[in-house]
């Protein structure tokens, strides 16, 4: 299977679909994955900046120490996804399901968490005070930074 990017490049990946697969240490620099199905899978230290993943399903993903710069992931559902150690800055998070994500030691300056569900997730990170939170929910278990 091929993943598209804007930038010309096509990552042949030897898979059928993408859900459940190791995508770890890929340039996938504005790949174009909207509604794509990634959930399960791991993209541990990938180049996603710039990335399209409006509304993709990404439950229980691995984006440890990935590059998500600029990416689109309005309405993604991101429950349980390990973002530690990632790149998010100024990322688009906007009306995203990011229950109980782990966004430990993450750079999450200026992206945008509007109307995202941020119940139980880790917060204890980079940039929080540069970060977009208006109308997002959280609950007694989200994590927040010390002093925060």
């Amino acid at each position: 299977m091929k993943i598209l990017c804007v930038t010309g490049e096509h990552i042949e990946v030897p898979y059928e679909n993408l859900r459940g697969v190791s995508l770890d240490n890929l340039e996938l620099h504005r790949a174009e994955l909207e509604n794509a199905d990634l959930s399960g899978s791991s993209l541990k230290n990938s180049n996603l900046r710039g990335a399209f993943l409006f509304r993709a399903n990404m439950s229980n993903c691995n984006l440890a120490f990935a590059n998500l710069i600029v990416a689109d992931m309005r309405e993604v559902i991101l429950v349980n996804a390990n973002l530690k150690n990632c790149i998010a800055i100024s990322t688009k998070f906007q009306n995203a399901n990011l229950q109980n994500v782990n966004f430990e030691n993450a750079n999450i300056e200026g992206a945008n968490f509007k109307n995202a569900n941020l119940k139980g997730a880790n917060l204890n990170c980079i940039g929080i005070e540069k970060a977009v939170f208006e109308n997002a929910t959280f609950d007694r278990d989200t994590i927040w930074p010390t002093g925060t």
